[in-house]
């Protein structure tokens, strides 16, 4: 089909549609890319502002340039229709997403940031979104959030377009002000952006109704549950910020988007929780120096304000966890101990004020170079200095947060060579030792990685293998959650040095899959998949998780997936098995546990420490009934590792296959007595016939 100069397929195309417009794919043919073309409905005599309101949809979001806003190229009439053609997205709206559950915390803070970076600007630009919820925010493949939908949206003071005399918006998610129908400011956004915010991390809604009149009430009663009541584990500090945007008063809620995001932002730079398996602190780390700022003219007023604002950044850094030091010189000598200098620069014309800043980076230990690696130039206007200098502060302390932990993650600059190549091999070396099994396999491989960096401090993979193998260390170590930690810190690292590590994604994933957050653990296994499809581990993990859910449908294109992308791995073939069994298909169950019999007995001849081949080639030859070659080959892993937690917990894994509940039992409390943490496989349902048993339920208590 044509319309103007667009093509598009009216049936394989659409989008979405609405009562009032309809979304296709459709080709630009004059510019030759692909866009979402939205297109007014013909005699939309339900609502005859409708096209007026198509039309300040267009004018607003055209002026709202911004990475995570939908960007308007074209707005136009053809055939007597109006149309937008916007830029074209490929993800789930946010409505789909917590459909399939509750939105981890880590993401629901990636969203939540990346929202408040968008609605600052919507309200910098004196407009107020007005409909914001779950459908009008699509998160891309990639984890980069859109807003969307600006049709209502209107600025201050602008005359406000209603639908036959009802409520303009979403009820669900709209603010007290709104539901009454008075005139609204930016709280009423942060309100909203609450409502989805409690939506998504709770899977329920803060204010729950079976009809129109019964949601508008709740939301004047204004009494949601708190959140940490409908989401156990929450870090405080989200649990806040949600429930303040959903004050009732408006003036006790954030006064914009731009206030809750530096609140945001401070959070994720230094927040942390009490609980056991919430997000880890990430304090600011380092040593930054800040000599004397500087004032161009040298006025007093000037030079006191500058004196003034070195003085509320410093402190401001020093909450984070920076560790500040102030010069009366620059400080670049050798024996200058600061990882970081900060330089300033203001300048005052009546009630305007810039500081440029700029963040300096020493070049390595000893070294008395600095090279630069970021600036910024902060504007603002306020008639009252101390306001002035107040805002000035805080988003110079915004910025510099961000770019502070950024780059304290980063490896400092070294002049010597990287030997990259030798690095990565290192690495996929130390991986494949990893992935043997035994507790000795995963100390030397955790050598093996931090050689690696040795070679090539850049090294994502090297950093992402030991931030798997520190989640291996916790479950090898009792349960020790400072591994879990320092394991988020490599993957973070590994993720400052390539944005796009799929492996440092599996690893946080991994680390949330052990402690019992199935969805957070989900995520990440997704993000990697999409990163880089053949990241076998992921699909590995991923499928057992789905697996151990129930859901035996979509793990098993998973396990199949992992199976030919690593066949030497034999676990896959029997969560594999175990997954056709579910489905039915018997027979494909049983040459699976073929296959990964002989592919086991090839890998123990080529590599005869490989302890996880032959301990999950027993557990395949115990499901088919080869009870005695199972033994065997328990007998032989004891042999090889007669004080290794790993070989005594798989060792429990094949007895209670094989119906022997003693010897499983003797074996798990062995596995526990070497440090393996058996409470993290506590609902393997290969220990069911064991539930009954006093000594069984005191396992890891």
């Amino acid at each position: 089909m044509k319309f103007a100069h667009f093509t598009f397929d009216p049936v394989k195309d659409l989008l979405g549609e609405g009562p009032l417009s309809e979304v296709y794919r459709a080709l630009d043919e004059t510019l030759e890319r692909t866009v979402a073309l939205k297109i007014l409905r013909a005699h939309v005599e339900i609502d005859p502002e409708a096209d007026k309101r198509f039309e300040r949809e267009a004018r607003h979001t055209s002026r709202l340039i911004h990475p995570n806003i939908a960007t308007i190229y074209e707005y136009g009439s053809a055939s007597g229709r109006s149309f937008i053609a916007m830029e074209y997205l490929q993800g789930r709206t946010l409505d789909k997403i917590i459909r399939d559950g509750q939105v981890g915390a880590e993401e629901g803070l990636r969203i939540a940031l990346q929202l408040t970076s968008a609605l600052a600007l919507v309200h910098k630009n004196g407009l107020i979104h007005r409909d914001l919820k779950p459908a009008n925010v699509m998160v891309l493949d990639d984890g980069t959030v859109k807003l969307l939908d600006f049709g209502i949206a209107r600025a201050n003071g602008e005359a406000t377009i209603t639908q036959h005399g009802m409520l303009v918006g979403t009820v669900l998610y709209m603010s007290p002000e709104q539901v009454r129908g008075e005139d609204l400011a930016p709280r009423s956004d942060v309100f909203s952006l609450g409502a989805m915010l409690y939506h998504a991390l709770s899977g329920q809604l803060p204010f729950p109704g079976n009809s129109f009149p019964e949601v508008c009430m709740a939301i004047l009663d204004g009494k949601p549950r708190p959140l940490g009541q409908m989401r156990r584990g929450l870090p405080a500090g989200i649990e806040a910020f949600v429930m303040r945007c959903l004050s009732t008063r408006p003036e006790e809620r954030y006064a914009d988007a731009e206030v809750a995001h530096g609140v945001l932002m401070a959070f994720s730079d230094s927040a942390a929780s009490g609980s056991s398996t919430a997000i880890s602190a990430t304090f600011l780390s380092g040593v930054l120096a800040v000599p004397p700022f500087t004032a161009p003219g040298s006025d007093e007023r000037s030079s006191a304000v500058a004196s003034s604002m070195r003085k509320d950044i410093a402190a401001e850094l020093a909450r984070s966890g920076m560790s500040v030091t102030f010069s009366d010189h620059e400080p670049v000598g050798p024996e200058t101990s600061s990882d970081f200098v900060l330089h300033g620069a203001l300048r005052l014309e009546a009630s305007r004020g810039t500081l440029e800043i700029v963040l300096d980076r020493r070049r390595g230990a000893g070294a008395g170079e600095t090279a630069e690696v970021w600036r910024e130039r902060i504007e603002q206007e306020d008639s009252d200095e101390w306001s002035l200098q107040a805002r000035l502060v805080r988003g110079a302390v915004r910025s510099l947060r961000r770019q502070l932990a950024e780059h304290s993650l980063k490896p400092a600059m070294e002049p010597a060579v990287r030997d990259a190549e030798g690095a990565n091999l290192q690495a996929r070396k130390a991986h494949e030792v990893l992935h043997r099994g035994m507790t000795k396999h995963l100390m030397a491989s955790i050598s093996m990685f931090r050689r690696a960096l040795e070679l090539d401090s850049h090294c994502a993979v090297a950093y992402a293998g030991l931030a798997e193998g520190l989640v291996r260390k916790y479950l090898y170590w009792d349960g020790d959650e400072s591994f879990l930690a320092e394991a988020r810190d490599q993957a973070r690292r590994a993720l400052a040095s390539d944005p796009a590590c799929a492996e440092a994604h599996t690893a946080i994933g991994f680390a949330y899959h052990l402690t019992n957050h199935p969805i957070d653990a989900q995520r990440e296994y997704r993000l990697a998949i999409q990163l880089r499809n053949d990241e076998w581990l992921a699909h590995r993990l991923l499928g057992a998780l789905l697996s151990r859910e129930g859901n035996y449908k979509a793990a098993s294109p998973l396990l199949q997936r992992a199976i030919g992308l690593r066949p030497t791995y034999i676990s896959t073939y029997d969560h594999l098995y175990h997954v056709l069994q579910r489905l039915d298909r018997y027979e494909e169950a049983i040459g699976i546990a073929d296959r990964g019999i002989a592919m086991a007995r090839k890998q123990i001849q080529r590599v005869p420490d490989d302890q996880d081949a032959r301990v999950h080639m027993a557990t395949l030859l115990a499901r088919l009934g080869q009870r005695d070659e199972a033994l065997d080959l328990l007998a032989r892993a004891q042999e090889i590792g007669p004080k290794d937690g790993f070989t005594a917990f798989h060792v429990a894994t094949v007895h209670a296959i094989l119906g022997n509940p003693m010897e499983s039992l003797a074996a798990l409390e062995q596995a526990q007595a070497r440090g393996y943490f058996v409470r993290a496989e506590h609902r393997n349902p290969e220990f069911d016939p064991l539930r009954g048993m006093a000594q069984f339920q005191s396992l890891g208590n």
